[in-house]
C-alpha cells in the first residue's frame, strides 16, 4: 500500500490513503479522505471497493488532481483472472464515498506458480503507484506490476522463470484542465 497523499486545493486541504481490507471470502480496497488538517482532522469521505464479483484487490495507491477528482489503482485476481492492474475513481462532485466502475488498465498473463501449478509466492505489488503529473496537476500516473507469463518455482522454491512487468499508464478526467 502506498503512501498517504497530501493535497492543498487553496479552500481545503485534503489526506487521502488507501489500505487492503477483507470482504467476505475475498479482499477490497478500502480509502479515505481526511479534512481539517490545521484543526481538527476527520474524515471526510471514505469507502470500500469490493464489487461483489468474486476477485480480489489489493495493493492499492491513491491520488487527487487540482480539482478534487481521485484515482484508486490496485492489483486484481481470482482463480480465474490473472493478476490484472485495474483503477476506478470519483469526480469531485460524486456523491460522497462511491467510486465509478471499474477499468481495466493491463490484463494479466500468468500467475507465479511452483512446478506442480500451484500459487505459492505472497510477494507482490511492491511496485504499485499512483501520482499526479506536477505539470498539468491532472494527469494520474499508474505504475503496477503484472506477468505476461506464468513464472515457474523450482522444488527448492527458487524461481527460475520469473516474467513480472511493469505497466505505466496515464489517466485523466476531461474535466481537468
Amino acid at each position: 500500500m502506498y503512501r498517504l497523499a497530501y493535497r492543498n486545493l487553496g479552500s481545503r486541504e485534503s489526506l487521502v490513503v488507501n489500505h487492503t481490507v477483507e470482504v467476505g471470502e475475498r479482499t477490497g480496497i478500502r480509502w479515505y479522505e481526511i479534512e481539517n488538517l490545521r484543526t481538527t482532522p476527520s474524515i471526510r469521505q471514505q469507502g470500500t471497493y469490493a464489487p461483489d464479483d468474486g476477485l480480489f484487490r489489493w495493493m492499492g495507491s491513491i491520488a487527487m488532481d487540482k480539482k478534487g477528482n481521485l484515482i484508486l489503482e490496485y492489483s486484481v485476481s481470482s482463480k480465474t483472472v490473472f493478476p490484472s492492474v485495474r483503477y476506478t475513481g470519483r469526480r469531485f462532485d460524486d456523491p460522497p464515498g462511491q467510486m465509478r466502475n471499474e477499468r481495466t488498465l493491463v490484463f494479466g498473463k500468468g500467475s507465479q506458480v511452483n512446478q506442480t501449478k500451484e500459487l505459492v509466492t505472497d510477494r507482490w505489488g511492491d511496485y504499485s503507484s499512483v501520482s499526479v503529473d506536477p505539470s498539468d496537476d491532472c494527469t494520474f500516473w499508474v505504475t503496477n506490476q503484472f506477468q505476461s507469463q506464468s513464472g515457474i518455482l523450482d522444488a527448492n522454491g527458487i524461481h527460475n522463470t520469473f516474467d513480472w512487468s511493469t505497466s505505466i499508464g496515464a489517466i485523466r478526467f476531461p474535466d481537468c484542465q
